[in-house]
C-alpha cells in the first residue's frame, strides 16, 4: 500500500491551499530474483551473474526492447523460457571492464504492457586490484 499526500495550491482566497490524500496498491510488474545484479572479482576473470524475471500481477509479456543507459562496462542477454502462463525471462550480465575499479548502471527492459512498463534492473560491478 502506497500513501501520499499532495498540497495543492489555487488562486482561491478562501482556499489557498487545498491538501488531498491519495492511497493506492501498487503490483510489480515482475519478481526478481535476485532483485539486483552484482559482478566482484578480479581483471581478468570470467565475472558474470543471471536473473529470473518472472511475470507477477500481469498476464504473460514480451521484453520488446533492453538497453543499458551506460553499457560499456557489461554486456547482456536476455531469454524467455517456457511457454506462458509458466514463462519467465533469464537475463545473462557478463563483466567487460578489465580495469580494477566501480561501476553502476541500469538495464531497462521495455515490455509490450499497456499502458507501457518499463522494468530497471540495476548493475553494479567491483573490480578489485
Amino acid at each position: 500500500m502506497v500513501k501520499e499526500v499532495v498540497k495543492i495550491h489555487t488562486n482561491d482566497p478562501d482556499n489557498e491551499i487545498i491538501t488531498v490524500s491519495l492511497s493506492g496498491e501498487v503490483r510489480p510488474v515482475a519478481r526478481l530474483t535476485p532483485q539486483m545484479i552484482s559482478l566482484r572479482g578480479k581483471p581478468g576473470e570470467t565475472l558474470s551473474a543471471e536473473m529470473k524475471i518472472v511475470p507477477a500481477a500481469f498476464p504473460d509479456f514480451n521484453i520488446v526492447n533492453a538497453a543499458a543507459r551506460n553499457g560499456r562496462d557489461f554486456k547482456f542477454t536476455i531469454e524467455k523460457m517456457k511457454t506462458p502462463p509458466d514463462s519467465y525471462f533469464v537475463l545473462t550480465v557478463n563483466n567487460q571492464k578489465s580495469t580494477a575499479g566501480r561501476y553502476f548502471d541500469i538495464i531497462e527492459l521495455e515490455t509490450d504492457l499497456d499502458p507501457e512498463r518499463i522494468i530497471k534492473i540495476r548493475v553494479a560491478g567491483y573490480i578489485q586490484p
